[in-house]
C-alpha cells in the first residue's frame, strides 16, 4: 500500500512539474529577452532603418557581435550600390558615345571630329 501511495505521489510530482513547465499542453511560450537589437532587414536598406537601429550595451560599450554584424550589412550594402554606379555611369558612356555619333552624321562631318583650326582660317 504504501508503494502505490508512494507511485501516485511521483506521478502527481511528475505532472505538476510539467504543466508549471509547460510541457503539458505546449502552452509554454517564446523564450522573451532583455536585449532591445532588432536585426536590420533582409531586403535594401533605408536611412529610417538606420535611424531606428539601436544596440545593446554591454559591460565596456556596445555588444560588439551586434554592430559587426552591422557593419558587415552595411558594407555589403555599399559594395551593392557602387557597382550598381559604376553600370549606371558604363551605360551612360555608352549612350553619350551613340548620342555623339548620331549628332556627327547628322550635321554632315561624319565620324570625323570639328576640326577647330579648320574653323579659323
Amino acid at each position: 500500500m504504501i508503494w502505490l501511495a508512494l507511485f501516485v505521489a511521483v506521478i502527481v510530482a511528475v505532472v505538476t512539474a510539467a504543466a508549471v513547465l509547460g510541457r503539458v499542453d505546449g502552452s509554454l511560450a517564446d523564450a522573451t529577452t532583455t536585449m532591445s537589437h532588432v536585426p536590420l532587414p533582409e531586403d535594401q536598406l533605408t536611412p529610417a532603418d538606420i535611424d531606428e537601429l539601436r544596440f545593446d550595451t554591454a559591460m565596456r560599450g556596445y555588444r560588439m557581435s551586434q554592430v559587426d554584424g552591422v557593419i558587415d550589412r552595411l558594407r555589403r550594402e555599399i559594395a551593392d550600390l557602387d557597382d550598381e554606379l559604376t553600370r549606371v555611369r558604363e551605360a551612360n558612356i555608352g549612350l553619350a558615345s551613340a548620342w555623339r555619333a548620331t549628332d556627327l552624321r547628322a550635321s554632315g562631318t561624319g565620324d570625323q571630329a570639328p576640326n577647330p583650326k579648320a574653323e579659323k582660317a
